[in-house]
């Protein structure tokens, strides 16, 4: 599913693919909290935190830090898994 959702991430381009991304992710989390490395909201927001911080142009996840749809949709995947 992580693959399903990533591919969702990357192609969110508009408002209405991140609206449905969220739907997907909210899902996910509901049928699969067990897999998830944040499942609560502080967690989450740490994972997430973490991910800004630890992420540059050398980091091994390539992300384009430029605002977009796409990056809003990665940064709460990533956040569901970062430590």
């Amino acid at each position: 599913m992580f693959m399903d959702l990533k591919m969702m991430a990357d192609n969110a381009g508009s408002k209405e693919d991140f609206i449905r991304f969220l739907k997907v992710l909210q899902a996910d989390l509901a049928e699969n909290k067990g897999r998830w490395e944040n499942a609560n909201l502080e967690n989450y927001l740490e994972g997430m935190e973490a991910f800004l911080t630890d992420s540059t142009e050398q980091s091994q996840m390539k992300v384009d830090f430029s605002p977009s749809w796409s990056l809003f949709a990665n940064m709460m995947l990533v956040a569901s898994i970062y430590e």
